[in-house]
């Protein structure tokens, strides 16, 4: 199987492509710019929209037209905040939708504060799970949150991406472990 180098955000784009999805939107700021590359480079179309919460509505009417999950990118702090209420929601329409949120890595929190806080303790309440992406598990990290998003009762998963973390380029195989998703039956196929 061929190998190739990646950012892990190249991993977890693939794998929301792979899952079906074919659109994502959002307002971005410069900690999420490496994921709406690599979304763009997956065959993921990322439209920029005026404001989070309207990224998400469109977003979700986008699903509803192709059934595929939903897929919502926002920058930290006050970016991701704007996406609250249309993923609280999300949860209560039962919308499969993925938040994608840009955040800086845990030792540069210690002393870079702007805009910093705590997006899983925010979304956690309104999302069915909540995980902050690892270089090495991006594709079980993107694979859990489609499942997730998928489940009976469908709706909202967030998932934190550090910058550093998407950033990271590491050697992967090409194709291993592709899952094909429905919200009827998740198949696993390789």
């Amino acid at each position: 199987m061929p190998e190739a180098s990646l950012r892990a955000a190249d991993i977890l784009a693939r794998r929301l492509y792979e899952a079906g999805c074919r659109h994502a939107f959002g307002m971005p700021g410069g900690e999420v710019l490496t994921l709406v590359d690599a979304l763009e480079k997956a065959g993921i179309r990322f439209t920029l929209t005026r404001h989070e919460n309207a990224a998400g509505f469109i977003a979700e009417g986008v699903h509803h037209r192709d059934g595929a999950p939903a897929i919502l990118v926002a920058t930290l702090g006050p970016g991701a905040l704007n996406a609250v209420n249309v993923v609280a929601n999300a949860h209560q329409d039962r919308v499969p939708m993925v938040l994608l949120t840009g955040c800086v890595d845990a030792d540069e929190a210690l002393s870079y504060t702007h805009q910093v806080l705590d997006h899983q303790a925010v979304f956690r309440p309104v999302t069915k799970a909540s995980f902050r992406l690892t270089a090495g598990g991006a594709d079980l990290i993107a694979d859990r949150a489609v499942s997730e998003a998928l489940a009976p009762r469908p709706g909202p998963v967030h998932v934190d991406v550090p910058i550093g973390v998407m950033q990271d380029v590491f050697q992967a195989a090409l194709g291993a472990h592709v899952k094909v998703y429905s919200q009827a039956n998740l198949v696993a196929s390789s």
